[in-house]
């Protein structure tokens, strides 16, 4: 039987990839045969429901291909030895906590954020697939991943879900997860207090794993992307992990070096595409789950239909039909949904790229035209930026239809949206005219979603 499995082996090596076969199908081991049935042995849990529903039927195919007849395969899990309740202990509190930041906080990753909770698709079947080999310390790939795509497709919960496998296998592997103005803050605190050798030496040589956060950050930030290059350089000598996530390509990122934008490419880069009607189903059937509440099938096709882009809006909503039926005593229904989607999406749905620019115009006191044109002056560039952040923010338009929208480019909207962003973390001023303009629009947006509810 042995032999035979071999051979079922070898055809299905030659029908996948060669990174699925080595991560999905060799690690599976023949444990037992009896008449026309055979047992492979997984790893663990979240690997046995994988092969399951990914690779079973392949293997029969290919023992039918192989062996002539029919079988029956049966999956169980690894037998392994057992751990002491004091060993178990051990790893839990060992699993998650990373290395201390430079000011003292430690920094710890989502234990929510795990393989087994990330919802694979279409769109993002690739990048789970490389996320877990590169997690895996798989030999064929690179030791760097970009993952790029829009916010709320799952780059972060891939990030973190690489870390979390890291350390339940590897407690004592030394993982650092920030982002890329986490990187930045540190390393001006360290210069400032003369400890830049320590900074240094925790990124370099005390580092195993490297996952670095919106990396679109790094525009402009001359010293960071210096010191970040020698950082990436020294880890790859070292064949360290690193992992990247951003919303745009490096070469799109405004001011970026060429250099960094080399290194930040130099692995593999994988764009995750905004979830399929069936994976936004698949979504919102798992948070259900988590959150022990039954959605009605027309219930899960109706958000399913309405929330397109953001995966965090879809785990809101069911997490906003829980807490409504639940509080107000509701049938979780057709009629509880439009609720909760009103509360979700329809306000932001009012709030549109023509809505923000009125406002800022009115504000401050500007024509449409003047800030549309190719001016230069304070008092038209900083309005700009800001009716352009208030875009990125509000609207589900491309980079590229804000940018058509101001006569702009889709970089100069990402330069804009890092210009304000900085601003607000260093100016109280911009961040208070920020909140109240935030404010504005929201208010704005309120009522004209009451006025929609009122009408139909």
């Amino acid at each position: 039987m042995e032999e035979a499995w071999k051979d079922v082996k070898e055809d299905l090596q030659s029908r996948i990839s060669s990174s699925c076969y080595k991560m999905w199908i060799d690690p599976l081991e023949l444990v037992g045969s009896q008449h026309e049935e055979v047992s492979l042995a997984c790893p663990n849990r979240f690997f046995l429901n994988w092969v399951r529903e990914h690779y079973l039927t392949e293997i029969k195919k290919s023992w039918k291909r192989r062996n002539g007849s029919p079988l029956q395969v049966s999956l169980k899990l690894a037998t392994r030895p057992r751990r002491s309740p004091q060993n178990e202990e051990a790893v839990r509190q060992l699993q998650l906590p990373l290395p201390r930041r430079a000011n003292g906080h430690s920094h710890r990753l989502n234990g929510r954020f795990t393989f087994d909770q990330f919802v694979v698709g279409m769109g993002n079947s690739f990048a789970f697939s490389a996320s877990y080999a590169v997690a895996s310390g798989e030999r064929s790939l690179s030791h760097s991943l970009y993952l790029l795509g829009d916010t709320g497709l799952g780059k972060s919960h891939l990030s973190h879900a690489i870390g979390n496998h890291i350390l339940s296998h590897k407690p004592n592997a030394r993982v650092h997860y920030l982002t890329t103005e986490e990187f930045t803050n540190e390393m001006i605190v360290s210069i400032k207090q003369q400890r830049m050798e320590a900074f240094k030496d925790k990124y370099r040589r005390k580092c195993d794993v490297l996952l670095l956060e919106e990396v679109q950050f790094l525009s402009g930030k001359e010293k960071t992307q210096a010191e970040l290059a020698f950082t990436l350089d020294a880890l790859n000598r070292d064949g360290k992990r690193v992992v990247f996530t951003g919303t745009h390509f490096p070469k799109d990122i405004p001011k970026l070096k060429s250099k960094l934008q080399s290194r930040l490419t130099a692995g593999v880069v994988i764009h995750i595409e905004p979830p399929d009607f069936q994976t936004r189903l698949k979504i919102l059937e798992k948070k259900a789950s988590n959150e022990a509440v039954r959605l009605p099938k027309d219930v899960l096709e109706l958000l399913a239909t309405h929330i397109t882009r953001d995966v965090r809006l879809l785990e809101s909503s069911v997490i906003g039909i829980a807490a409504k039926s639940s509080l107000l005593a509701k049938q979780v229904d057709l009629r509880l949904a439009h609720e909760v989607l009103e509360s979700v999406c329809d306000s932001r749905k009012t709030i549109t790229i023509e809505r923000i620019q009125q406002l800022i115009c009115q504000y401050f006191k500007i024509s449409l035209e003047a800030l549309k044109s190719n001016s230069r002056k304070k008092g038209i560039v900083y309005p700009r930026n800001l009716a352009m952040y208030f875009s990125r923010k509000y609207t589900e338009e491309t980079l590229e239809a804000i940018g058509k929208a101001f006569n702009r480019s889709h970089a100069t909207v990402i330069h804009a949206v890092e210009n304000i962003s900085q601003q607000i973390q260093h100016k109280s001023g911009v961040r208070n005219q920020v909140e109240f303009l935030n404010q504005q629009l929201e208010d704005s947006a309120a009522i004209a979603s009451t006025v929609l509810t009122t009408n139909r």
